[in-house]
């Protein structure tokens, strides 16, 4: 990635951000693991102008990709991805009046709330804070600002939904009561502030909405111009940890294969 050209393409954009971008940009492309090894492979592939575009859309939501609050993933496709921060900061951009409280529940703790004259009174009474192991049983976000006082309540039947149809199980696996936060918060900007989050909510879907999320078109046209079976071996290999819809993986490079041991193309 020529890092001069993407910092040239958003010359217009905050200084400090962009400086921000680039540098997150360069650690994705080096980072490597405990053996020494790219982790991110696939950023070989992402383009200059796929790393400008992208800033762009984010800056519409009135933030930017920070590396923290919002970082970039492939999962079949080169995206941003917003956490449970990056939600409530939406909101704060906004109405920087708002006073928000989003927290996970526990088993064993207590809680309680009611809506008075359109007024939120609640108690959360947390147990035991300090046990070793402790069991999410539900979560809730409540938002007060000059639009209103809000509530929304996640269980433990929704989340677990919520992170079987979502396309990052391996975060959920590592984060989760971080991913349930973001769930919480997300469905309370959602259905009470949507005009907010509408950019942020369509480009999180990608992550969690397979209908959205189409198999990446330059994998693609790497298969149809791989010359060898070893090629493909290698796209497989580069791809397999990146690509979720692996069904229809296989079934490109085997139709692939059957080209080029038929001699077509």
């Amino acid at each position: 990635m020529n890092y001069t050209t993407v910092k040239n393409g958003l010359d217009s954009y905050d200084e400090v951000e962009v400086e921000i971008y680039i540098n997150y940009l360069n650690q994705l492309e080096n980072e490597k693991d405990k053996s020494g090894v790219k982790k991110n492979k696939w950023f070989h592939f992402f383009k200059d102008e796929e790393a400008i575009n992208l800033f762009k859309k984010v800056k519409k939501t009135g933030l930017a990709i920070d590396g923290d609050m919002i970082t970039i993933v492939n999962k079949g496709k080169i995206m941003a991805q917003f956490d449970f921060r990056a939600y409530r900061n939406l909101v704060l951009v906004r109405y920087p009046e708002s006073i928000i409280d989003a927290q996970v529940v526990y088993n064993g703790d207590k809680f309680s709330f009611q809506k008075q004259s359109g007024i939120i009174k609640y108690n959360h009474t947390i147990t035991d804070p300090f046990a070793k192991e402790r069991e999410i049983i539900g979560a809730y976000c409540i938002i007060k600002n000059k639009r209103g006082e809000f509530l929304e309540t996640l269980n433990m039947k929704e989340i677990e939904k919520l992170k079987n149809t979502a396309k990052t199980k391996d975060i959920w696996d590592k984060w989760f009561d971080r991913m349930v936060l973001k769930s919480v918060i997300k469905r309370t900007a959602k259905h009470l502030l949507e005009d907010i989050i509408i950019e942020a909510d369509k480009m999180d879907n990608e992550m969690n909405d397979p209908e959205l999320v189409e198999f990446p078109e330059d994998i693609k046209e790497r298969i149809n111009k791989a010359k060898t079976e070893e090629e493909l071996t290698d796209i497989y290999k580069l791809e397999k940890n990146a690509i979720n819809d692996e069904v229809k993986f296989i079934e490109l490079l085997g139709e692939r294969k059957k080209e080029i041991l038929g001699g077509k193309k």
